[in-house]
């Protein structure tokens, strides 16, 4: 008996020392892998950060390039008129002032300053031919010599020689903070700096103590220091990425990204730095986590015979785990919610439906281990909501069920607000935009049927599904009728493609010059079974919204063709008709192949087919940018629509993926105002300097034409010329010619 005894205890010894080694390796493992992931983590941030300073400065650079074309000749009599154009710029790019440099040195300002700068570096790199940026100056300009940032090019006259030396100029203070980056949430901080060390733009820690030169301030901070000082030199010296690791008042990683800017004249270099207890954050927990278990595990098996009687209760725990368990999140399964809602005495709360909006996207672009992984982010971030007696569960694909507490509704809102925006980031670091989180609320009293308020929920989250915003519906606040109406008229859709309900409407576009037919736009209009026509304002977000856009946007292109085909036939001139295609066609990866086929089968030259799409469809995305290179290809054009509307219409101009640049209403209207003549006029000529097709869309009047035509618009769409008109009405205008 002793000697079995003795058995026992030296097995069991030696699980318990397994299971501690067996710990102590693990974490050793997940401390190297968290420290790799973090390091390249760090490197992808270095990217995005050089990116992001490279494109803030790019399209300063890009204003200053479109405006020296006004420059070419000026003289010191001429000058000043011409700075003063310049100035509606001012206020709109936050910049203190625009000077002119003449070869003797002499600058005129935009705020009426004259002095000699031929002493400045970056006049003497201008009258070489180098563009460039300073770091931070004393303004010659201003008697309190305030600090400023100085951008510069050169500028030539006919013969290719320097004439003078152009630029803009920022307040310090304004400059550092535009491009101020923040990174892993704040932990991090990052710092841009010259090849000669010089600090150009600091958000700092304060364990690192910035002053002018970072070299410097590093080595000052730790001796440990000089290895890494001399590792970023050479870095410096041979333009070369890199990252390792320094000393300030703790130990931290940092990543080292060569930025070149104005157009390769300058290059600067963004230090990226994390703290190395940002990873002992992250992994304190997990240590925690299995030391815990270390200790549960050699608890259970020091009560090994309390184990042996609970193996059945074990065992229908496994049962219930089946049953209520969800194989993908390894979290509740709807079963499991209700479940828990039956065991709760009260009920009194909000019944929240839950879905993710375009979330076959993150599948389509990322792929579908991408999609799992998402699904299981999403439940943690639930799961990390809930307090109290509180229950989610997720149903099925992207669909999510909650019980939340009956919290004041501000409270109550705030708190789905923040799921949204953990989903929306989660989704942006996978490169996928436009995945939102929507909303169907219910709020029971604590006597309803579950499932019957399930459904009400169900029933919220399918309106909220179909509006841009708010988020969220509560289905006591709902407009029953009209959701019955957008029910039936999205039931009704595949049924009225097929019996070619939606007809093509045409809008002429003319030259702004001749006033002579030069294409058109392809509208699509609903006509019911009664005759009536539905507004495309009612159907078209419920289409776009179920992902049934990509279905009439191919109907409406082989309509296109196969009537350009038929015009063809009867010997009429034909015009390129452009036709809208929408963000969710461009997520079919065999759109151009298809749409390729059906011009082969109508026998329709792809010069006579132009596609349209919106400036925030393609913003950022490359996938749809190949996609759109590839239409181009063919020969056929594409066109940017309701340009004037988004947030970086001048970065997006620089894509160079279009042809032909379609002038918003909103900029047309407008006219007539000065601020609005300037700025459209210098939007017409950056656009056309790039080589792009100019057309502007809304024109109602007269003085709108004569302003366009003055000038050079290239052609005209609107009201004044012609409306959309059906198809029998526009083939009257080709046999009229």
């Amino acid at each position: 008996m002793k000697k079995n005894n003795m058995k026992k205890f030296i097995i069991m010894l030696f699980v318990l020392l397994s299971i501690v080694v067996t710990v102590l390796v693990s974490s050793y493992m997940i401390f190297n892998e968290l420290e790799k992931q973090l390091q390249q983590n760090l490197e992808d941030v270095a990217n995005q950060n050089s990116l992001a300073l490279h494109n803030k400065i790019h399209s300063q650079h890009l204003l200053l390039d479109s405006l020296s074309e006004n420059l070419h000749g000026v003289t010191p009599e001429t000058i000043e008129e011409a700075l003063q154009s310049f100035t509606i710029f001012l206020e709109e790019y936050d910049l203190k002032r625009f000077a002119y440099v003449f070869l003797d040195g002499t600058s005129y300002s935009t705020d009426g300053g004259v002095a000699n700068l031929s002493y400045r570096e970056f006049f003497q790199r201008g009258i070489n031919g180098k563009a460039t940026i300073t770091g931070m100056l004393n303004d010659a300009l201003e008697e309190s010599h305030g600090h400023v940032n100085v951008m510069t090019i050169p500028i030539y006259d006919n013969s290719g020689k320097v004439e003078g030396v152009f630029g803009l100029t920022y307040h310090s203070q304004t400059f550092n903070d535009t491009l101020q980056i923040e990174c892993f949430d704040g932990n991090g901080y990052n710092c841009v700096f010259n090849s000669d060390g010089q600090i150009m733009v600091a958000m700092g820690s304060e364990t690192l103590q910035l002053s002018e030169n970072i070299f410097s301030d590093i080595l000052g901070a730790d001796p440990r220091n000089a290895g890494t000082i001399e590792k970023l030199k050479n870095q410096v010296e041979e333009k070369a990425a890199g990252g390792g690791t320094f000393y300030l008042a703790e130990e931290n990683y940092y990543y080292c990204m060569p930025v070149n800017l104005m157009n390769g004249d300058v290059t600067w270099y963004v230090l990226t730095i994390i703290p190395a207890d940002f990873l002992k954050s992250r992994v304190v927990p997990i240590q925690k986590n299995l030391y815990l278990m270390a200790f549960i595990v050699c608890a259970l098996i020091l009560i090994g015979v309390s184990l042996i009687v609970m193996i059945s209760k074990e065992r229908q725990k496994m049962m219930m785990r089946y049953a209520y368990e969800d194989p993908l999140t390894k979290g509740a399964n709807y079963a499991k919610f209700c479940f828990d809602m039956n065991k709760k005495s009260g009920r009194q709360g909000y019944m929240v439906a839950m879905d993710i909006t375009h979330f076959n996207n993150i599948n389509i672009v990322a792929g579908k281990s991408a999609g799992d992984i998402m699904i299981r982010d999403i439940w943690k971030i639930l799961t990390d909501l809930l307090v109290g007696e509180e229950f989610a569960g997720h149903v099925r694909e992207d669909l999510f069920i909650m019980f939340l507490k009956p919290d004041e509704k501000d409270r109550f809102l705030e708190r789905l607000s923040q799921i949204s925006m953990c989903v929306n980031r989660r989704a942006k670091e996978l490169s996928v935009n436009g995945i939102h989180c929507r909303y169907g609320i219910y709020d029971m009293q604590g006597t309803e049927d579950l499932e019957d308020a399930y459904s009400k929920a169900q029933i919220a989250r399918e309106q909220a599904r179909i509006q841009k915003k708010p988020y969220y519906v509560f289905y006591n606040e709902m407009d029953h009728a009209k959701l019955q109406q957008d029910q039936q008229l999205e039931e009704r859709f595949e049924e009225a493609l097929a019996a070619e309900e939606f007809e093509v409407w045409y809008q002429p576009k003319y030259s702004a010059d001749s006033a002579e037919i030069v294409g058109s736009e392809a509208l699509v209009r609903w006509r019911d079974r009664d005759g009536s026509m539905i507004s495309p304002g009612r159907f078209i977000p419920l289409l776009e919204q179920n992902g049934m856009i990509a279905k009439l946007d191919e109907y409406m292109f082989r309509s296109v063709c196969r009537q350009q085909s038929q015009w063809l036939a009867k010997g009429y001139t034909i015009f390129p008709v452009s036709i809208n295609l929408s963000r969710a066609s461009l997520y079919y990866a065999d759109i151009v192949e298809k749409y390729k086929n059906i011009m082969n089968e109508n026998g329709v030259n792809p010069n006579f087919i132009q596609l349209e799409v919106t400036e925030s469809t393609i913003e950022g995305k490359s996938d749809i940018l190949r996609l759109l290179e590839k239409f181009r290809s063919m020969g056929i054009r594409i066109l940017m629509d309701d340009f004037g509307t988004g947030y970086s219409s001048l970065a997006t101009l620089n894509m160079r993926c279009f042809d032909t640049l379609k002038l918003d209403k909103s900029l047309i209207d407008h006219i007539g105002d000065e601020n609005g003549d300037t700025l459209l006029y210098y939007v017409i000529s950056m656009g056309q300097h790039l080589g792009l097709h100019i057309t502007a869309e809304g024109v109602e009047n007269r003085m709108q034409l004569e302003f366009l035509q003055k000038n050079h618009c290239d052609d005209i769409q609107g009201f004044l010329f012609a409306r959309p008109m059906p198809t029998d009405q526009f083939e009257k205008i080709l046999t009229e010619r």
